[in-house]
């Protein structure tokens, strides 16, 4: 039976219109509205249109719905300009100017909309089709929203507006109770701060907070973030959580670890597992168990089997300690926290301070101590607590050693209380000076140049002819000295005050006349770069 009705209908009634054809009998015996399904409170509900058309075919009974239609459905209001609704199936076919409004909240345009009453399941097709949520609106060519789950999904690209925020996917997904976006495939989220993308994430809108489920990288003025899946990253606060091998990359340095937790606003944070910081302007490289940083102070804290590589162009300076401590330049982090800078400025890594077994080593100088301080700024060493160093055929003790640098190399050390000399001649013979404070200048080639001694100066030295053959051992001792050396032997000597001085032929040697009170040659302790590198290390090719 077939119905044609041209009306004005309304959610109260109708007022009948210019034409109106019907079967013999039809509208008496049959209602306009059929009853209403047996579930309650699921019928798909017509509150207005301009016109209808009617086609009732058992058991399929479809209604037909021209010039701005709307429904209602458990909290629903649907809009349209035609549609075809199902009352067996109790679904809704509607095209044009399609717009859903789900409470004062949430509205969904488009123009094509299939709607399911019982799950209550709507899918909006069209050129365009817009989510709009408060401050969230989401535009695409196709969305499907489960009502009664208060979740949108969009299985092609889309592009969502938030805030400051654009994000583009291929496909995603949307909470509009808990405000929970789930991106997938070409993620990309521009903000005027930041800018993230990744191939699947997280996001909350309420909390700011992302959580990656893939490899992510997070560009900003501040830096770039490499991170790994089960990361999170709070967009407001700049706090994130980094899980997996992560990097922060910036111009002043690379932190890399295997867990990271970072305030990027602050540049601080902790990194725990095979932690390295890599200063590029410095050209130092950092190495750890855990590596704690605070950018306010500009100081970075290094823990367990710590390492350090300072490099240069001919050369590599290698640390190792149980802990290292790296200040950065204070002035210049302090005008940058501040924004005051008016001319452009450099962070710069100045001191850097070792405890616990410290060993070093450089082509031409190792060393081990209790502690020390390296100033970078002023290229100067200052090793504490008995310290030992070897620089070519030469080993020096004291209580307190200070080793200054020039031109990339050992130029000059003071040596502070008990200070002792060794330096070993070609022909193996041990040239000895000690005394209480000892000053040691170098050559181009890191060889002893000249030494002077003041107080408590004493003094053993081989005498050799033109032929390099043993004349004696001359033994001196005087309150001051300088000793001038040539190829590791001494090529002359001057004395302060009068000078207690002794030659010892060489059948007279012992000894006693030819070693100094305290003369241990420890060589077989100078310290090799496989060792400072330790063995994780030591089997890498490292460049110098």
């Amino acid at each position: 039976m077939i119905k044609y009705i041209k009306k004005s209908l309304t959610s109260h009634g109708f007022t009948v219109g210019l034409l109106l054809f019907i079967a013999v009998g039809a509208f008496a015996q049959k209602p306009l509205n059929p009853p209403p399904p047996k579930v309650p409170n699921s019928r798909i509900n017509l509150l207005s249109a301009d016109s209808l058309l009617g086609i009732n075919q058992n058991p399929v009974i479809t209604r037909q719905f021209l010039g701005n239609v709307s429904f209602s459905h458990r909290g629903a209001i649907l809009y349209c300009q035609s549609a075809t609704q199902n009352e067996s199936t109790n679904t809704l076919e509607a095209y044009g100017k399609i717009r859903i409004v789900q409470g004062d909240t949430l509205t969904i345009t488009g123009d094509t909309l299939y709607y399911d009453g019982n799950t209550r399941f709507a899918r909006v097709l069209g050129k365009k089709v817009v989510l709009t949520d408060k401050k969230v609106t989401l535009t695409t060519r196709i969305v499907e929203y489960d009502i009664q789950k208060n979740r949108a999904y969009y299985p092609v690209r889309g592009v969502i507006v938030q805030d400051s925020s654009t994000l583009k996917s291929e496909k995603g997904f949307y909470n509009t109770r808990s405000k929970i976006f789930n991106y997938k495939e070409n993620v990309e989220i521009i903000n005027p701060k930041y800018t993230i993308t990744s191939d699947s994430l997280q996001y909350n809108a309420r909390t700011k907070m992302a959580v990656f489920k893939a490899p992510t990288l997070i560009k900003s003025k501040d830096g770039d973030i490499i991170a790994n899946a089960g990361s999170t990253y709070n967009t407001q606060t700049q706090l994130s959580n980094f899980k997996g091998r992560s990097k922060i990359v910036n111009d002043d340095y690379t932190l890399i670890g295997d867990t990271l937790n970072f305030n990027q606003k602050t540049e601080s944070g902790i990194a725990k597992g095979n932690v390295e910081l890599v200063s590029k302007k410095d050209k130092v490289i950092l190495n750890g168990n855990i590596g704690m940083r605070d950018g306010k102070t500009g100081l970075t804290k290094i823990l367990g089997n710590a390492l350090m590589r300072h490099t240069a162009e001919r050369d590599t300076l290698y640390l190792s300690a149980d802990t290292l401590y790296a200040y950065e330049s204070i002035d210049t982090l302090q005008n940058k926290i501040a924004k005051k800078d008016t001319v452009k400025r450099e962070n710069r890594m100045e001191k850097l301070i070792a405890f616990g077994h410290v060993k070093v080593y450089r082509s031409d100088m190792q060393s081990r101590c209790d502690s020390l301080l390296y100033d970078l700024k002023d290229s100067v060493i200052h090793f504490f607590t008995k310290p030992i160093l070897w620089s070519t055929q030469n080993q020096s003790e004291a209580d307190t050693i200070h080793v200054y640098m020039k031109n990339k190399k050992v130029d000059r050390m003071y040596m502070i209380n008990q200070g002792f000399v060794i330096a070993k001649d070609t022909s193996q013979n041990f040239n000895q000076i000690k005394g209480r404070n000892i000053s040691v200048l170098f050559n181009k080639d890191t060889r002893i140049d000249q030494v002077m001694v003041e107080g408590n100066g004493e003094s053993i030295y081989y005498a050799l002819d033109d032929k390099n053959k043993l004349i004696g051992v001359n033994r001196v001792e005087c309150s001051k000295m300088n000793v001038k050396f040539k190829e590791n032997q001494v090529n002359k000597i001057s004395f302060l005050g009068k000078p207690d001085s002794k030659l010892v032929p060489p059948k007279e040697l012992t000894n006693d006349s030819n070693q100094l009170e305290g003369f241990n040659w420890r060589e077989k302790e100078k310290p090799t770069k496989a060792e400072v590198l330790g063995l994780k290390f030591a089997m890498i090719p490292i460049k110098k």
